[in-house]
């Protein structure tokens, strides 16, 4: 039986098979709390291969969407963010041409950001984020976090061998941006800028799924 895909990144990790990814989220925050989030899913390096890929009715048992069906998608995707409260200025953009996908917006507050992380998100992933927050802010305590809950290995194991080569060459980036100096950041793998504002961190999908590197972080800012 083909298996409907239910979610964009799902279909594009499953569509490239052995191909290469990059996710990047960057996140500008006030001092309020208040800011700006971009996220980006590159698949630019794979491109020969997925439009070899789009001729074909299915990869794996798993259905190859059409162009209308990945816009419709990604469509509905922005629809919901945009009906997202204390969320404004929502943008996005689709190449095809080279398999880049991008979303931005601005959020009143971090309660607001992991609800448009949610929408990438499956049912059971999104009440994940809602009980446990991937995102939270002290303003008080000028504590900004980024957690992170999902068993990405035990989701891992219940795939197929042949889907799973995807994960070795794929990587996640996340970059945060602040109007105050960083004083310290828990995960020693982050690289903090020389204006000391800025905070990068760049993990295999293979690391995380080793459990050997983590997208967490504890950033303290100045205060």
């Amino acid at each position: 039986m083909i298996k409907k895909i239910n979610y964009l990144f799902v279909f594009v990790l499953l569509l490239i098979c052995t191909g290469c990814f990059e996710i990047v989220e960057e996140v500008n925050l006030n001092d309020d709390g208040s800011g700006k989030v971009t996220l980006t899913l590159n698949l630019s390096r794979s491109r020969t291969k997925i439009n070899s890929l789009m001729l074909l009715d299915s990869v794996n048992n798993y259905k190859v969407p059409t162009e209308k069906e990945i816009r419709k998608h990604f469509s509905d995707i922005v629809k919901k963010v945009k009906s997202t409260e204390e969320i404004s200025n929502v943008a996005n953009s689709i190449d095809l041409e080279n398999y880049i996908f991008t979303l931005s917006c601005h959020f009143n507050n971090v309660e607001a950001l992991n609800t448009v992380v949610s929408n990438f998100s499956s049912k059971e992933e999104a009440k994940r984020i809602k009980n446990h927050k991937h995102f939270s802010y002290n303003t008080s305590e000028q504590l900004f976090t980024r957690s992170y809950h999902y068993d990405l290995a035990n989701e891992i194991k219940k795939t197929k061998m042949e889907d799973r080569e995807v994960f070795k060459t794929a990587s996640i980036t996340t970059i945060y941006r602040f109007p105050k100096p960083i004083v310290f950041a828990k995960n020693d793998a982050a690289k903090i800028s020389k204006s000391k504002k800025a905070i990068m961190l760049k993990v295999s999908a293979q690391d995380i799924i080793n459990q050997k590197k983590s997208i967490k972080n504890q950033i303290t800012l100045q205060k």
